[in-house]
């Protein structure tokens, strides 16, 4: 039953992945904000939305995704 259970948060390396690239080229585009994707913190971890790395690429991978302007 829980082979279809999708997650819904993944650690850098998975969000690297599903973004075809390493983790520290990963890292590198977070920290300078080309990747403006928030991170969230539980405890020790760092976690990446599914949905906002979805949203990001289904957006085009914008420098600017998710600014109001």
């Amino acid at each position: 039953m829980t082979e279809n259970i999708k997650p819904m948060l993944v650690t850098a390396s998975q969000a690297a992945i599903m973004l075809s690239m390493s983790r520290s080229f990963f890292y590198e585009n977070l920290s300078s904000g080309r990747i403006p994707i928030r991170p969230i913190r539980f405890g020790k971890k760092t976690l990446f939305s599914v949905r906002e790395l979805t949203n990001y690429v289904d957006a085009g991978c914008p420098v600017n995704w998710q600014q109001k302007t």
